[in-house]
Formats: C-alpha cells, sequence, structure tokens
C-alpha cells in the first residue's frame, strides 16, 4: 500500500469542454487533519426499526373499525361517536387513533377514514402502504367492534395478514367490564403466567384429538416446563385428567395467565338451533361432556388470562359452508357443517361470557368452523405443520416484553398467502400435467385449500393490543 500523498485530484465534473484535475501543492497535505465534517449526533446509518410491540408508537398505531353508517354526516363518522359509551372511551383513551369505517362495497380492498374537515379517504389494506395512525396510514393493531353479520368473519380473516386484528361483540355490563379492565391495563389482575394450564383430550382410535394432543398441546406444555421461570409451573391435565370438574377446579386454585385447551367443539343437537346455539363450540372433555359455562364462571373468574382454545367453532360459525363440494351430501360431516352454518354467523357464547366477565378475559383466540387434520400435519408426508402455533403460545407470548397477541399470532396468518401461492401454481400446471400428475394436483390443491381455510378462520376476540404479564 502507498503513503506516498497523491500529486491529483479529480473530480467527476464537466464544464462543458473538460473535467478539471488539480495538482496538489503541500498544503493538500494539512487538509485531512483539521475536522471539516459536521458533527453527528448519531451513526450515519438507517434508524432502527419500529418496535411493532409498541401499538402506542405513531408508525405502528391502533385504530378502531365501525360499520360505516350513510345516515351520519362526514364529520360524525371521523369519530366514535355512533358506537357505545366504552367504546367511546377507548377511542377517547388512545388519541390520534383513527376511526376506520367498513363499507361492504369496498371491504375486500379499503377501510374509509373520514376526518373533522369532512374529506374522507379509502385506505388500502395492504402491508405496502404506510402505516401507523398519519393521515392516510393503516394501523397495524385494528380492533373490530360489530357483530360478523355486521363486519364479516371474511373482512376479519382479510385484516390479519396485514395487520394484527381482533375483535369484540360485547354490549351493556359486559362490555362496560372488558373496557374497564382494558383501559386499566389489566393492573389489578390476579392472573399468574408462572402457573399456565394445558388441558387436552384424546379420545383415541384415530381420532383427531390424539393429533391435537401430540401436535399442539404437549409441545406447548413441554416449551412451557423447560422454561426456567416457570418450570413445574405448569399444570397439564391429559389423559383421565383431561374432564371439566378437574380443568375448573385446576383453573380456581392457580389462576393462570394462559390456558390452552384442545379438543372437540360442541357443534350439537342439529334438530334444535337454539340449543345448538348455546353451547357452540364448547370444549368437549375425555367423557364426552360439554363445557358448562355457567358451573365455569361460578368456580373461576378468567382474571386477565388469555386462553386458546384448539376446537371446532370455538370463536364462532360463519353463514356459508366453504367445503360444501370437499365433504359428501348425505354424509354426517356435511350435515353438521350445514347445521352449523344456518346458525348464521356469530361469536361463540364461551369467549363472549369469558370476556365479558366480572373479571374478564384479556383475550380469546379460537376458529370460526371447524378445523382439521390436513392443517396440523401434512397429509402426503405426516409433517406436523404447527410450529407456528406453538411459538405464538410460547416464544412469541413469553418474551422478557411479552408480545400482544395481535403480533403474536401473525406469522401463522402469513402461511396463509403461502399456501394461496402453492394453490395457484398448482392450478397453473393442471392443464399439462399427465393423468397421473392431474391426480397428485388435485390432492395438493384440496390440501393447500383446506388448510388455508383452516388457518385464515383463526381469530382473535378482544383488543389485540393485550398481552400476557411478564414473567
Amino acid at each position: 500500500m502507498s503513503t506516498t500523498f497523491p500529486t491529483e485530484l479529480a473530480a467527476n465534473l464537466w464544464t462543458g469542454d473538460a473535467s478539471p484535475v488539480a495538482a496538489l501543492d503541500a498544503s493538500a497535505r494539512k487538509w485531512g487533519l483539521k475536522m471539516r465534517m459536521e458533527k453527528v449526533s448519531r451513526e450515519l446509518a438507517a434508524p432502527e426499526p419500529v418496535d411493532l410491540r409498541n401499538w402506542r408508537h405513531p408508525q405502528v398505531g391502533w385504530g378502531l373499525v365501525l360499520p360505516d353508517d350513510d345516515a351520519l354526516s362526514t364529520a360524525a363518522r371521523a369519530t366514535a361517536d355512533d358506537a357505545p359509551e366504552p367504546i367511546r372511551a377507548l377511542a377517547a383513551a388512545r388519541p390520534g387513533s383513527p376511526i376506520l369505517r367498513y363499507r361492504a362495497e369496498t371491504g375486500a380492498r379499503f377501510l374509509r377514514r373520514y376526518y373533522p374537515d369532512g374529506s374522507a379517504q379509502d385506505i388500502a389494506i395492504s402491508g405496502a402502504g404506510a402505516r401507523g395512525v398519519a393521515p392516510g396510514a393503516l394501523p397495524y393493531y385494528l380492533l373490530i367492534y360489530a357483530e360478523p353479520d355486521t363486519i364479516p368473519w371474511r373482512f376479519q380473516y382479510l385484516l390479519n395478514q396485514p395487520c394484527f386484528a381482533g375483535r369484540l361483540t360485547l354490549t351493556g355490563t359486559a362490555l362496560e367490564n372488558y373496557v374497564n379492565a382494558l383501559l386499566k391495563e389489566w393492573n389489578d389482575a390476579g392472573c399468574d403466567p408462572h402457573q399456565p394450564v394445558v388441558w387436552t383430550v384424546d379420545h383415541g382410535g384415530g381420532d383427531i384429538t390424539t393429533l391435537m394432543r401430540k401436535a399442539i398441546a404437549e409441545p406447548v406444555a413441554e416449551k412451557l416446563a423447560a422454561d426456567s421461570q416457570i418450570g413445574a409451573g405448569v399444570r397439564l391435565l391429559d389423559e383421565a385428567h383431561a374432564t371439566h370438574a378437574l380443568l375448573r377446579a385446576t383453573l380456581a386454585q392457580h389462576h393462570p395467565a394462559l390456558v390452552v385447551t384442545t379438543s372437540h367443539g360442541q357443534t350439537g343437537p342439529l334438530h334444535d338451533h337454539v340449543k345448538m346455539a348455546a353451547s357452540l363450540g364448547a370444549p368437549v372433555d375425555v367423557e364426552h361432556g360439554a363445557l358448562d359455562i355457567d358451573a365455569l364462571l361460578a368456580a373461576w373468574q378468567p382474571d386477565g388470562a388469555i386462553w386458546y382454545a384448539h376446537a371446532c367453532c370455538s370463536a364462532g360459525c360463519d353463514n356459508v359452508n366453504s367445503y360444501k363440494e370437499l365433504v359428501p351430501a348425505g354424509s354426517t360431516l356435511a350435515t353438521v357443517l350445514d347445521g352449523v352454518a344456518a346458525l348464521g354467523a356469530q361469536v361463540a357464547p364461551l369467549p363472549q361470557r369469558l370476556l365479558g366477565a366480572a373479571k374478564p378475559l384479556r383475550a380469546f383466540i379460537g376458529h370460526v368452523e371447524p378445523t382439521f387434520d390436513w392443517t396440523l400435519r401434512q397429509p402426503e408426508t405426516g409433517q406436523v405443520l404447527t410450529t407456528t402455533t406453538i411459538a405464538a403460545l410460547y416464544e412469541h407470548m413469553h418474551r422478557v416484553q411479552p408480545e400482544p397477541v395481535g403480533m403474536a399470532f401473525n406469522p401463522g396468518y402469513k402461511v396463509v398467502g403461502e399456501l394461496f401461492q402453492q394453490w395457484q401454481q398448482l392450478t397453473g400446471q393442471f392443464a399439462g400435467a399427465t393423468a397421473a400428475g392431474r391426480d397428485f394436483i388435485r390432492l395438493m390443491t384440496a390440501s393447500a385449500q383446506l388448510a388455508a381455510l383452516d388457518r385464515q378462520s383463526l381469530v382473535i376476540l378482544g383488543d389485540p393490543t393485550v398481552a400476557l404479564p411478564p414473567l
């Protein structure tokens, strides 16, 4: 390496005739010894990304999604004045957070934001646009306040990919209970993050409950037990212990901050829609009984817990059977799927009661419609496909600063996009495939679509900003 000072200095400028070169003299040797740069307070590098756990940051943000109402003035629709008082109080306590409106005709693409000056703007439901609470930006955290027959479940599925979405449908005292606890950030809650409860039913004999136990419940319990701050504090109720009586007693004794249950969800009696709706999605125990919600709340108050329930219709049901041409007409499964759809779009009673309890649940994560074995295990290879669920329940929700529940479960929704890409590529190959190739594509497209529909129907009920108490 040469240490000889250069005799010339060239620049990439052009005078119109030439690119001048300067001959350097002795004074040039001293030039570098004197500071000529402006002092900067930070390194000359891009700023660190905003921590998405911080929903209060203006580049992250929280927003409220309400149904649009053309009977209101444009200025009124910029506020939450048409919502119940607790929702208005929540919006007021989060100043600067936008009120966004769902319109059926544009719901698959946009949320509309109205401004106090009477203007309005359609904001793309996309992660590619501006994010946060500034005008024209899409917040990461969105709380839908509407029944699913007003703002459909499928709109929540759509929001779940670019955003962290939750839903509330509570009214009256139940809504007051939830919002009051949320505004206080559950600062007086008695739930204990060191005492999680995992309750898993296994009916054996090839039943899907065996797969749910092995693919979700046991791996989550093992990770919790291996945590140095939880260890023996985790309570695993399985085999003969997976009864409602033991679940109630364990919840009442240990006051867990996290409850994980895997089981069938109640979807009957099909001949009585009133009774079916009253117990829809309730966890079914090893004795084949549906959970009695009154008995549960008589023994235990959620008191700030978060409940993940992997069961059919644990979060609710929709007004359409998405699997109509997949399942043979007249089969028992087809009859059940049609019967559930006949109830119409609604939230299941268990999350409603828990979220609206005197000492309410923070959030409930469950399924709309059924869940299937193809989603938990790849049908061709047997590979278990539950990593994102397990990571959400342990790694993401148990960080030193826990992730809010909406953020924790978001990676699982990204898989829906992957499955759609697989389906799209496979369908494009169908026309040119051999007979054997077409049989394979039929299987793979069915598998991809079923898994995508199943994964997207996992929803968060409650505000998506809530998180477990830190360990």
